[in-house]
């Protein structure tokens, strides 16, 4: 189990609550999701000041950047310089919004802040939390970078270099820690190469875990040849799979899907094994 502590911290910090000029905020896309102006403008024309709600802000040197309510802010930049119109009721009730001003962040303070202001409400996808959470300093984030940026892989790529289930990638070193995550890929790139389903993050648990309880008793390039006799990764993949739905008669989820990755590399492991056998969990259990 990892020793880091992988909660969120903020420190102590003065926050107002002030009436803001929409206009006078900015955006830096660093510290959270990138602007989507298409959407910002939907949003400018159906407004509803009354159901606005308060953009969270950040008092920097330079000025007030927006953390939380991206969107909103610039919905109402759009309306207040004529961009889009709307009633004249929308753009006077616009001039000023009421805005939860937090003063004194440095800008990783800010990513930290944007994480924990969305991440209950899952409004941010699970590849801009890791790009903020690396910027914000977070551990979880930046152990979890600094193991993939060893083996060259990068969030989000459909390539050959890419890894697409960074859920699954996070919640490995919450359980096992980097150092498994780390071992893990490799045995993984020795079985198969780097081919996309190589990083497929349930077939990466399924050897963490397995790895990670019975470190003990496996030999890791031994197990990379165990894995390879079973097959290319993609139909590795498509094993677990079927171990998951117990031949498409039951439904699946991400814990299924782990537990039956977990099977599969054990069995892998055992096969024509008599010593240095390891349990095969029972997953309908």
């Amino acid at each position: 189990m990892p020793g880091k502590d992988y909660s969120y911290d903020i420190p102590d910090h003065p926050i107002e609550y002030i009436k803001v000029d929409p206009r006078a905020i900015k955006f830096d896309p660093r510290a959270q999701r990138n602007l989507n102006k298409a959407r910002a403008e939907a949003i400018a024309e159906k407004l509803v000041p009354t159901a606005l709600g308060t953009p969270i802000i950040s008092q920097r040197e330079d000025g007030l950047y927006a953390v939380d309510g991206m969107h909103r802010v610039y919905a109402c930049q759009l309306i207040l310089t004529g961009k889009v119109s709307a009633p004249e009721e929308v753009r006077k009730a616009v001039q000023t919004i009421t805005c939860e001003v937090h003063s004194g962040l440095s800008m990783a303070n800010e990513a930290s802040l944007f994480i924990i202001k969305n991440k209950e409400s899952s409004k941010v996808g699970p590849n801009d939390e890791f790009r903020i959470g690396v910027l914000a300093g977070h551990p979880l984030f930046q152990d979890t970078n600094t193991v993939l940026e060893k083996h060259q892989l990068k969030v989000g790529s459909s390539t050959a270099n890419g890894v697409r289930g960074i859920k699954g990638i996070l919640s490995i070193v919450m359980e096992h820690g980097p150092d498994i995550l780390d071992l893990s890929l490799t045995i993984a790139e020795d079985a198969w190469g780097r081919t996309p389903d190589t990083w497929h993050a349930v077939t990466i648990g399924g050897i963490a875990t397995v790895m990670s309880k019975h470190s003990d008793v496996l030999n890791p390039q031994e197990l990379a040849q165990k894995l390879k006799r079973q097959g290319d990764p993609t139909a590795f993949k498509a094993k677990i799979q079927t171990i998951a739905t117990n031949n498409n008669t039951r439904a699946d989820g991400t814990r299924g899907r782990l537990k039956a990755a977990h099977l599969a590399v054990a069995a892998a492991w055992n096969a024509n094994r008599r010593v240095n056998r390891i349990p095969v969990p029972n997953i309908f259990e």
